[in-house]
């Protein structure tokens, strides 16, 4: 073993030039003890008393050998040395005894060595022939494990404040779910029938990054989401306003008034843009307009109100405002301002007689 660990030290100080001035034969003799190396490794890691540090050190020595780097088993035996230290260290964490971080860095090796020694056995051979070794070995347990990507990312945001970490797990659970490898895999499973729910959570942290396009990458499935649409397309329109795409922004400000009648947010938007651009009249044929998508909304006719009570016509504000109510008891604000055009309506009131000749006979 010793003999076979000092070829291998001699063959990675060899450049590129040394391997052009090598002998075919020497050179072959280079490369079968580059493969013996990484043949012991695994060996090494099968073995029930092996020593899985010694195994590790071997496979780390190996990937970066150029003499075996592009060969399918130096990464199918890196992969299995990592699942084993992924396990190993998961198995700690259960414990209390492990370290979280470490966990994770072993599964995404694992995950990476798995998938890079599976593209390099889809390459047919000089008979033609490609190899399913490593998807046998490993695609069902990556499809076991592939959800720990969620968790990684969520624990890297939540008790790190890591986005960025947080950030390339999610999209890593993502890439992954997509690869050939692990996507016939995963096709039965429940679980994995909708992505919907899990694309919110690196749309967040690339608001977190201040990463826009980071952000909009899976946006679009973040907001096809029951649960985190509304959160989602707010997200999208924090990004184009930083943008200053002010196209996309206002597109979207006006989808999700449409998708979500009664955020706030949308329509807070929407009533400042239009004010700021002294548009209310753009404004209102909007509303109008969603009001004839669907009358019963009680939120439009509660912008109709503000609107209307921004331009001081009172009484078709609280028109509006009453229908609103009616449509909807709870709607708090329209309550509000309903009591503000009756007390506007007073005052316009007071504000006429005061001219008034109270000695007058008239």
């Amino acid at each position: 073993m010793k003999k076979l660990l000092f070829v291998l030290v001699a063959a990675l100080g060899f450049s590129s030039v040394s391997y052009a001035q090598m002998t075919e034969k020497e050179l072959k003799k280079a490369v079968k003890a580059a493969q013996r190396v990484v043949k012991d490794a695994r060996s090494e890691q099968e073995r029930d008393d092996g020593n899985k540090n010694r195994a590790k050190q071997m496979i780390d020595q190996s990937m970066k050998n150029n003499l075996v780097k592009d060969w399918d088993q130096t990464w199918s035996t890196a992969a299995l040395i990592y699942m084993d230290l992924y396990n190993q260290e998961n198995v700690k964490v259960y414990q209390k005894k492990g370290d979280t971080i470490k966990m994770y860095n072993y599964m995404n090796q694992w995950f990476e060595y798995a998938l890079r020694a599976d593209s390099l056995q889809q390459i047919p051979d000089a008979k033609g022939k490609t190899s399913n070794e490593v998807r046998k070995n490993h695609a069902e347990k990556i499809g076991n494990n592939i959800s720990n990507l969620i968790n990684a990312g969520i624990f890297y945001f939540n008790h790190r404040s890591d986005f960025k970490n947080a950030y390339e797990s999610f999209d890593r659970f993502f890439t992954l779910v997509e690869t050939p490898m692990i996507k016939e895999q995963i096709k039965d499973i429940e679980f994995f029938k909708d992505l919907s729910q899990f694309a919110y959570f690196p749309t967040l942290a690339g608001y977190q990054l201040k990463d826009w396009n980071k952000l909009l990458k899976y946006s679009d499935l973040a907001r096809s989401n029951e649960e985190y649409g509304e959160t989602s397309t707010q997200l999208v329109c924090e990004a184009y306003g930083n943008m200053g795409d002010s196209v996309k922004w206002l597109a979207t400000l006006k989808e999700g008034m449409i998708a979500y009648p009664e955020s706030d947010y949308f329509y807070s938007k929407l009533l400042t843009y239009y004010n700021d651009k002294d548009d209310m009249e753009a404004l209102s044929s909007f509303v109008e307009e969603m009001i004839e998508r669907d009358p019963e909304k009680a939120y439009n006719y509660y912008v109709v109100g503000v609107i209307a009570l921004q331009a001081g016509d009172y009484d078709k504000a609280i028109k509006n405002y009453e229908t609103a109510i009616e449509k909807d008891p709870t709607l708090s604000d329209a309550y509000n301002n309903l009591g503000i055009c009756h007390i506007k309506k007073a005052q316009e009131f007071m504000e006429s007689k005061q001219n008034l000749n109270y000695k007058s006979a008239e």
